[in-house]
């Protein structure tokens, strides 16, 4: 059975000095579901979606939300469980009439936390801000925000995408045998020591850079940097170097793929052990 906790916590974040503006609050309310959840959706709009590894035996969330956003006790969210899927679903957005005080900001963040253990399925989706997975494993992930970034951390899987517009996507300590990223419009990509048999991201306005664990040998490359200049190294191979511009392909029949395409910026990428 869920628990909903209407445990709405007010916090006075700062007096407001200048101006004489009213104190700014913020609320927060908190769900536990059941053990056992292996797939989480996450349907969300307007507002920071935050998923952590924790050393817990059941997922616990929590949305906070300031005074600007929704008046306090609002139900912003719903959680359902059917079987062994969480599906948490954006009930109400950011409410239009309510004035944004000189030291406040219109902010809503759903917290997530997870237990240490790799999840069948995760999809999480929202607009406007950020998505940020910490520690979470899952057989399969897709993170889609807009104007918003996506921040992976030690991930492990078996496919990951990540797809944004108007936004950075940073992935690090990510290990999957699939990994996607897509950036529409403007942002760059950054892979911090990612292991992956196939990555495949394209980005319309930036540069993809970073390093990628493994040996440049077993990787046929497909890259694309219009406007801009290619550089493929190795840090164990000095002897290793691809660069260029506009468009290199290379070793196309090697086991492990990376393509990376950006229409306008730069494709800097080392490989490391």
């Amino acid at each position: 059975m869920k628990k909903f906790l209407l445990a709405l916590l007010t916090a006075a974040t700062a007096a407001a000095l200048l101006c004489g503006a009213a104190a700014v609050s913020t609320y927060s309310v908190g769900y536990d579901a059941p053990a056992g959840i292996s797939t989480i959706v996450v349907q969300d709009s307007s507002a920071a979606v935050v998923l952590q590894a924790a050393d817990i035996d059941h997922i616990h969330a929590d949305y906070t939300y300031t005074s600007s956003y929704a008046f306090e006790s609002s139900k912003l969210y719903d959680f359902s469980v059917a079987g062994s899927t969480l599906t948490v679903t954006k009930t109400r957005e950011p409410n239009a009439s309510l004035t944004i005080k000189s030291t406040d900001t219109r902010a809503c963040t759903l917290t997530l936390q997870v237990p240490r253990q790799t999840l069948a399925s995760l999809t999480v989706s929202t607009t406007n801000d950020n998505i940020t997975l910490d520690g979470v494993s899952a057989q399969t992930a897709a993170l889609t925000t807009d104007n918003g970034r996506i921040e992976v951390t030690n991930f492990n899987g078996t496919s990951l995408s990540g797809t944004t517009r108007n936004g950075k996507i940073t992935l690090s300590g990510v290990t999957s045998q699939n990994v996607a990223a897509t950036i529409q419009n403007s942002g760059t990509l950054k892979l911090e020591n990612i292991s992956a048999n196939v990555c495949n991201a394209k980005v319309q306005n930036g540069s993809i850079t970073g390093s990628v664990v493994g040996d440049s040998s077993a990787y046929g490359f497909d890259l694309t940097a219009g406007g801009g200049r290619i550089r493929v190294s190795d840090s164990n191979d000095r002897n290793f170097l691809l660069s260029g511009k506009d468009a290199l392909q290379q070793n196309a029949g090697a086991p492990q793929k990376l393509s990376l395409a950006t229409q306008n910026g730069d494709v800097d990428v080392e490989f490391v052990r």
